[in-house]
């Protein structure tokens, strides 16, 4: 589960607790506490077949809390399938857009959870639009932002972060089995904005 409650800097809490429910009446102890300071924070917990979802502040925040968007999440999604940008259940250092991100810079990143690849991937296909640096790329990490570098794909200029295009890379391996999947930024402040990515078997 991630929760945005983040409204200003100080706005956002820092602890809460999720419980679940099949009735709304009975409710066992949580299963899972959160802490942190940041604007969009993840509950991880094993699965569960409920109805309710109890959410209980431990730890307000300098202002008041205000909840603008929680997002559940089961089994995580098919690496072929069209990940899009905004619907990323990490997004570090960029804004997320109705359709896309903000223009990611250096180290800024966006992660999707759980993603199965099957019988495998090993192209990385990322739409994007950059005004072109030197040395940018996209890094594809897995299991967290800083996990093992899957692919790197040069970004090369597309016309302006107005003007999308479609890039892709080969992986020197075939990724298989499930993967929390990150792509990070690097190379410069203005690397490129995302639209959407796959991870697919070449043709």
């Amino acid at each position: 589960m991630a929760i945005d409650a983040g409204m200003d800097a100080t706005g956002h809490p820092y602890g809460f607790t999720v419980s679940v429910s099949r009735d709304g009446d009975h409710w066992g102890g949580p299963v899972a506490q959160v802490s942190g300071r940041s604007f969009t924070q993840d509950a991880v917990f094993s699965q569960h077949t409920a109805r309710y979802l109890r959410i209980e502040l431990t730890a307000p925040g300098e202002n008041p809390w205000a909840v603008n968007e929680i997002r559940l999440y089961a089994d995580g999604p098919d690496a072929a399938a069209t990940l899009q940008a905004e619907r990323a259940e990490v997004v570090r250092g960029a804004e997320r857009g109705e359709a896309a991100t903000s223009v990611l810079g250096q180290g800024d990143a966006i992660g999707f959870r759980g993603v199965r690849f099957g019988a495998g991937a090993d192209t990385l296909t990322v739409r994007l639009a950059s005004g072109g640096c030197g040395d940018c790329a996209l890094r594809l990490r897995l299991d967290s932002p800083d996990g093992p570098v899957a692919a790197t794909l040069p970004v090369r200029g597309t016309g302006g972060t107005d003007s999308w295009r479609e890039l892709s890379v080969r992986l020197p391996r075939t990724v298989t089995g499930s993967h929390d999947v990150y792509l990070v930024a690097t190379g410069g402040h203005r690397v490129a904005a995302v639209d959407w990515l796959t991870l697919r078997q070449a043709g």
